[in-house]
């Protein structure tokens, strides 16, 4: 079965790893589609990601040029996505964008002109729901309408689907990439440090709460030291926020670092935080650091927004959003 995969998400190598796995299984031949140039973050935090058309660990990459790259639901494909229908000649297309996004309307409207038509998967993160315009809501009505199965990364996200009108025969719960705990492994001798380290990784953004993080620290009592990995519009009004509560050099911003050094910096820290807020238009889809932590020995601690409680699990704890107190408490 020949079985074409689409997502932007694989712009990160890393990601990868669940290709190369499904690659390996006998009688499937996997192809995968990304954007050529691929943009992660914004502002000073901002990278770019450039692929290249080839074959890597046993399956086949088509790189196509994109506008507006780094829009997760808004880039579409100027070129590419015929070229790897052609050649890739997909039984099964498995389509990683969100069903209303830009993608998928492309993806419906080529694969639609082929015979035999491939049978679509669809797989989303959204566990919202968001005031969409009515071409996004029709794009929607038509992927959920043609998809032989469809995926949720959580509960949240099932029951949008569910309430958009997806079949709940065609409709499971699996997270998008899961991990590879030979490279996310416990640290070894040497490589957590003495005393006690709390981490953060993520976009320093305000739905990610890493200014309440840094008021439960202000309240944490005995030795400790922070390790803060990420990058974005809300770093400087954390630092400050720092600064004003005393932290000192006991909190480190590490900034931006791509996620192939993620599993090194996991190895340093006892407990990582996720304390995210919900807002208006988002609220945590998954938060796939936290099975990173687990799976790297340090524990996961998490607010209860969206799909942070079901992920983290009886391995972990969890705290009501917004409550720096209840925070520093968990970590105590």
């Amino acid at each position: 079965m020949r079985v074409l995969v689409i997502s932007h998400a694989y712009a990160a190598p890393i990601n990868r790893q669940k290709l190369a796995a499904l690659a390996r299984r006998p009688g499937l031949e996997v192809s995968l589609l990304l954007p050529r140039r691929w943009r992660e973050g914004a502002g000073a935090g901002a990278r770019e990601r450039l692929t290249e058309s080839g074959r890597e660990e046993g399956y086949s990459i088509f790189a196509g040029d994109v506008w507006f790259p780094g829009r997760v639901t808004g880039h579409f494909y100027r070129g590419g996505l015929l070229r790897a229908l052609r050649e890739a000649r997909p039984d099964v297309i498995h389509l990683e964008e969100e069903p209303w996004s830009v993608v998928a309307a492309q993806v419906l409207a080529a694969a639609g002109m082929r015979r035999p038509r491939p049978r679509l998967i669809l797989f989303s993160f959204e566990n919202l729901d968001l005031s969409l315009p009515w071409y996004y809501r029709a794009v929607e009505r038509l992927a959920l309408a043609r998809a032989e199965v469809i995926i949720g990364a959580g509960e949240g996200a099932r029951a949008r689907l569910q309430r958009r009108g997806a079949d709940p025969e065609r409709l499971t719960v699996l997270p998008q990439f899961g991990l590879d705990p030979a490279l996310f492994r416990p640290p070894g001798p040497g490589e957590r440090s003495g005393g006690f380290t709390v981490g953060f990784i993520g976009r320093m953004v305000r739905d990610k709460g890493v200014d309440v993080l840094l008021r439960a620290l202000a309240a944490l009592a005995g030795e400790w030291r922070a390790l803060l990995v990420g990058d974005g519009p809300a770093r400087a009004e954390c630092e400050a926020l720092a600064a004003s509560l005393g932290l000192g050099e006991r909190v480190e911003f590490a900034g931006w670092r791509a996620h192939e050094e993620v599993p090194a910096l996991l190895r340093r820290m006892d407990a990582l935080a996720l304390p995210a807020r919900s807002m208006p238009t988002w609220t945590e889809q998954f938060g796939h650091v936290l099975i990173e932590a687990m799976s790297s020995g340090a524990v996961p601690v998490g607010s209860d927004s969206g799909e942070i409680p079901r992920v983290i699990g009886e391995e972990g704890l969890v705290f009501p959003e917004e409550d720096a107190e209840a925070l520093a408490g968990a970590l105590g």
